[in-house]
């Protein structure tokens, strides 16, 4: 017989129970749970009397109130059994069961505590909060220097992608330099010191300066150590921690000119080309957003690139259309056209500059009309046409509101490489023209007869990519507004561009004080071409000088920046610029000493790099601009006397030192000099000298002349030196007795038309200087080479 108490559990076992409430003896021994259930009305089911079939089924559902508290859900839509209370009770006829009969009963609401409700929120909002700080602890928690290192390299670069990511105008290897950290101490320590330095760029605390000069010395002892031991040449990793030292000292400070002692080691570094454990991906990009920097230091300057060499020549060489050997994209076909042309431009500068100081030297003018015809015949334009259509968007919204007659659109770019690449050849046109002006200016009859464009067309091509430089820069801004490096790169394009509207306005000048009515002369076209180069002039060197003011750079006035604007263009070297600089330890401390010299005096500027240097100021006294002295340490030189009011050129005819020849007749002082004596059209900076390069560095009056191995007519020409490129040759030229030309092949041999003579003839001749070696200098000055 059934036993009716049991309790479930002993039930379902099928064993004894002592029915013991409210736990029996077995399930308390066993620690097992024990309810009691059996008999107990489980459900209230609800029928219809009149729906039952004669054997008392339903004809319809029942509607069926569960009773068991565990039940979640009903079949019906009735009251719950909380809200049911029994009315009457009976048992059932077999003994079994009893019958009850619930009816619904009404309760109070249950109001819940609004202060306690509140209480549980701010809790759970509190336990949640904590739980994703402990998530956070966990996902960044470093597991070892390395990680953080990792970590905050990544925080460095941010989320941007690598198209518009700021950083990336030193190069694509900058991406690359996550999987590098932890397989070199040298390249460890250089990340570190860019990150930091980035934190002072950010937040220039005493804390994070005093951190990052702590970082940078050890960066710079190791890898100063590293090359010191290298006996195979430089490697790559090498490369890559200058570059960071380089960018590290740019972010620190501009005006401290560290990095252009990075820079002049990049150079020497790079110059043979020959470097181990290259990464073939990123390895050319290196070197195409290095070599730029030296190259417009040069033009300046008056030297040759360390580039202008056989390897980087050949390496270069741009193929003809259709026939390329390699499989070469669109930025890299362009990239190495514009590399081609513009490391070889420094050379034709001081081959302009020293035909138009010897005027009467035949075979130097030959020389310049012939390398620059060369350089011409390149066809660049076909190299870079695939890259401007695919990189290039055209915006159909004016720069700025003031400009929009002259800039009625915009330049868009695919990224910030490409930016750099299309403006690099604009710029290049800009310097080219500029340098076949000066040809035409001073050798008008010589240059018509030449391969050169005829000046309408040359001033077209100017203008013409002028202004596609002034449309890039709103592209430029607005990358990044608190990391303006991009900017920053496009600086040197924007002052280059200045040239175009200098030389227009320049031949109006020329035209007016000879001819009064300016309309019959040539190349004058309307008064809003004259009004356009004034506006354009005016406003780029505002938006340059925007870009030094964001780097806490001094400005630059007009008067300089036209010189040198000129003096990059083949013209004679100012005599503000300094023809030596130097930087020296003294007392433990890095110094910058800047060599003055002409035919009145020489005196030396000395600049210590750990103070900021005093800002330059206009006064606005005098109508020239001419600047303040004061608190500035500029010693005065005399001025220059003047032997008549005349604007006319004056050559030096001694052959002893062309370059430094003052040919100007103004009365303004000599020392017409930017105050910090720094960064007027480059952000690199100033180049130091040392006994172990193979160019002289901002030298151009040594007493030696860069153009002494020269050969005179008188003095005969080999006849072994063949032209490499007989096409390119100016044909026009008279043949002297002197120059021997093979009858069979019907080419000249001239040594001085050729346009391959890089490295046989016009060397500069270096000069041997003990420098006093600096613990604190860039470790690729002790190159032995």
């Amino acid at each position: 017989m059934t036993q009716v108490g049991k309790c479930d559990t002993c039930r379902q076992r099928k064993v004894k129970c002592d029915e013991e409430r409210p736990k029996c003896g077995a399930c308390r021994k066993k620690a097992r749970p024990c309810t009691y259930s059996y008999g107990k009305a489980s459900a209230f089911v609800v029928q219809d009397p009149n729906q039952l079939t004669k054997h008392g089924k339903s004809k319809t559902a029942p509607l069926i109130y569960s009773l068991d508290s565990s039940t979640d859900e009903s079949t019906s839509s009735g009251s719950t059994p909380s809200d049911l209370r029994i009315t009457t009770e009976r048992e059932a006829e077999n003994g079994q069961g009893i019958f009850q009969t619930l009816a619904p009963t009404s309760r109070p609401k249950l109001r819940s505590s609004k202060k306690k409700e509140a209480h549980q929120k701010r809790a759970l909002e509190a336990y949640l909060q904590l739980l994703q700080e402990e998530s956070a602890l966990t996902t960044v928690r470093p597991l070892s220097p390395e990680t953080t290192l990792i970590a905050r390299y990544i925080t460095m670069l941010g989320s941007e992608t690598s198209s518009k990511q700021p950083l990336s105008i030193l190069g694509t290897w900058i991406q690359s330099i996550p999987s590098r950290i932890g397989s070199n101490r040298m390249l460890d320590l250089a990340v570190e010191f860019l990150i930091n330095s980035y934190d002072v760029f950010w937040d220039d605390t005493h804390s994070k300066r005093k951190l990052a000069r702590s970082s940078k010395a050890k960066a710079l002892r190791e890898l100063q150590l590293v090359v010191l031991n290298s006996q195979s040449g430089p490697g790559y990793e090498v490369l890559l921690a200058t570059k960071m030292h380089y960018a590290a000292e740019a972010l620190m400070g501009i005006d401290t000119m560290y990095h252009a002692i990075h820079a002049f080691g990049l150079a020497e570094l790079l110059k043979s080309g020959v470097v181990s454990n290259v990464d073939d991906e990123h390895f050319w990009n290196l070197i195409d957003n290095t070599y730029i920097d030296d190259v417009n230091e040069a033009m300046l300057a008056g030297r040759k690139s360390v580039y202008d060499n056989e390897f980087y020549l050949s390496s270069t060489y741009p193929s003809a259309s259709g026939m390329d050997v390699l499989s070469l994209s669109a930025s890299q076909r362009a990239s190495m056209a514009i590399m081609h042309i513009f490391i070889q431009c420094p050379r034709l500068v001081y081959l302009i500059r020293y035909a138009i100081m010897n005027p009467e030297d035949t075979n130097a003018l030959a020389s310049a009309v012939s390398h620059a015809e060369s350089l011409w015949q390149i066809d660049l334009a076909n190299q870079v046409a695939e890259l401007l259509e695919v990189s290039v968007t055209v915006v159909p919204e004016p720069a700025e509101p003031d400009m929009a007659d002259i800039m009625p659109d915009i330049l868009e770019f695919e990224s910030v490489q490409s930016m750099i690449l299309c403006t690099r050849y604009w710029m290049l046109q800009n310097v080219l023209c500029g340098m076949f002006d000066t040809l035409y200016r001073h050798f008008p009859t010589e240059t018509a007869l030449s391969l050169l464009p005829v000046p309408d067309l040359l001033r077209s091509i100017d203008v013409d990519a002028a202004l596609q430089l002034a449309k890039s820069l709103t592209w430029a801004e607005s990358v990044s507004h608190k990391l303006p490096l991009v900017p920053l790169r496009l600086h040197t394009p924007l002052q280059i561009s200045i040239g175009p509207w200098h030389r227009i306005l320049r031949g109006v000048i020329a035209a007016s004080s000879t001819s009064l009515n300016m309309d019959i002369s040539p190349g004058v076209k309307s008064p809003f071409e004259i009004s356009r180069a004034v506006r354009m002039k005016t406003w780029l060197i505002d938006r340059c000088n925007r870009i030094h003011k964001q780097w806490d750079v001094s400005v630059v006035e007009e008067p300089p920046l036209l010189e040198a604007l000129d003096s990059m263009a083949g013209e004679r070297i100012p005599d503000w610029l300094p023809v030596r600089v130097r930087f020296e330890a003294e007392d433990g401390e890095m110094v910058m000493k800047l060599d003055y010299e002409n035919r009145t005096g020489s005196f030396q500027e000395r600049y210590d790099l750990v103070e900021k240097s005093p800002k330059r100021m206009q006064s606005p006294v005098t109508p020239e601009g001419r600047w303040q002295r004061e608190n500035v340490r500029v010693q005065e030189l005399p001025f220059r006397e003047s032997p008549s009011a005349s604007t006319s050129v004056g050559f030096d005819n001694s052959k002893k030192n062309a370059c430094m020849a003052p040919s100007w007749t103004s009365t303004r002082p000599v020392d017409f000099v930017h105050s910090t004596g720094r960064n007027l059209c480059s952000t690199s900076g100033w180049w130091p000298s040392t006994s172990n390069t193979s160019t002289v560095l901002l030298d151009s009056t040594h007493k030696a002349s860069a153009f002494s191995k020269i050969r005179r007519p008188d003095q005969g020409i080999s006849s072994d030196i063949t032209d490499g490129h007989p096409c390119l040759a100016s044909s026009w030229w008279p043949q002297s007795p002197n120059t021997s030309t093979d009858s069979s092949a019907g080419t000249s041999k001239h040594v001085s038309m050729s346009p391959t003579w890089a490295g046989m003839v016009f060397e500069p001749t270096l000069t041997d200087q003990t420098e006093k070696r600096n613990a604190c200098l860039s470790p690729a000055w002790s190159d032995s080479s």
